[in-house]
């Protein structure tokens, strides 16, 4: 009986650019799926043509039990969007920074771990959310989270940096100016007019801390958008929301107000706005029009029975 095979595609703008570190990443994951019973053809894609490499290796004579993809939120979002709303099976190997995707899923961070649990995992409906037809596997921001984003990133090409090093930096930066935006919200039964807030969070699923630390999702085909607008008025009002959101949980915070939508349009009063998908930022058209894609992607999940000990 042959091993079972998966194509693994590995971000090429994730990882290093040194050539034999590159070789070495590349003949682990190898070999960890060997040592997990299965054959791998792995390769580095460029990111830029990763939804087609998405799709040639799903349409292949010799079609993999599923694409696996290797990176970051990112790179796992990139891939969706070629896989939403088809029979492409993904399986999410967490090689970025934070690997929030993976960690929903209950994949381990851990190499050999994450490949076992995909090797002896199983096929899993969930979720997907699109923006202007951009799908996201995580969420959506607007407002002071994509500026953190862009000046996070222009301090790293600066400056030679990680992105945790980076970010103090970049809130201080952005905190400074502290940008607004005044938007209206609308959705099936649910309708706010004239609302100023620096900060509009639009989850795939409902994200829940009621104990508080960070938010999560206890349901990843939940049918609904997470929506959280921020009420804040000032800096220091957004950072004390903020602490008091991650201690006692969102829905004990007065300046967070939360609803759960099928839908929801955001109308700017702007021609452009800069969006935060799945941590990447890119520019918009105005307006926003968010929705659900329930059960819209095949992923690859350890069973929901025995979920690794080390997932989280």
């Amino acid at each position: 009986m042959l091993p079972v095979r998966f194509d693994v595609l590995v971000n090429g703008g994730a990882g290093s650019v040194d050539a034999a570190e590159e070789e070495r990443e590349l003949a682990a994951i190898e070999a960890a799926f060997v040592a997990a019973g299965a054959e791998a053809a792995v390769r580095v894609v460029d990111p830029a043509q990763m939804q087609h490499e998405v799709r040639a290796c799903w349409d292949a004579p010799d079609r993999p039990r599923a694409v696996v993809v290797a990176g970051g939120d990112g790179t796992v979002s990139c891939a969706a969007g070629a896989a939403a709303g088809t029979d492409i099976v993904l399986g999410a190997l967490p090689l970025g920074t934070f690997n929030h995707f993976a960690k929903d899923i209950e994949v381990p961070v851990d190499l050999g771990a994450a490949v076992a649990s995909l090797v002896g995992g199983e096929v899993r409906a969930i979720d997907a959310a699109e923006v202007n037809g951009r799908v996201f596997v995580n969420n959506s921001v607007l407002g002071l989270y994509p500026d953190l984003v862009a000046v996070r990133d222009r301090i790293r090409d600066q400056r030679g940096w990680g992105k945790v090093r980076a970010v103090p930096v970049a809130l201080v930066a952005v905190l400074r100016r502290f940008p607004v935006h005044r938007l209206d919200l609308r959705g099936p039964g649910y309708e706010r007019r004239r609302v100023r807030t620096p900060l509009v969070f639009v989850g795939n699923g409902v994200f829940g801390n009621e104990d508080g630390g960070r938010p999560h999702r206890d349901d990843l085909a939940d049918g609904f958008l997470g929506v959280a607008v921020s009420r804040a008025k000032s800096r220091w009002g957004l950072l004390r929301s903020a602490v008091r959101a991650l201690a006692r949980g969102a829905e004990a915070d007065d300046d967070i107000d939360t609803v759960a939508l099928t839908e929801l349009t955001v109308d700017l009063h702007v021609r452009h706005v800069r969006v935060a998908v799945d941590g990447e930022i890119c520019w918009m058209d105005a307006p926003l029009r968010y929705r659900i894609l329930p059960k819209a992607l095949q992923v690859l999940a350890p069973p929901a029975d025995d979920p690794p000990d080390d997932a989280r």
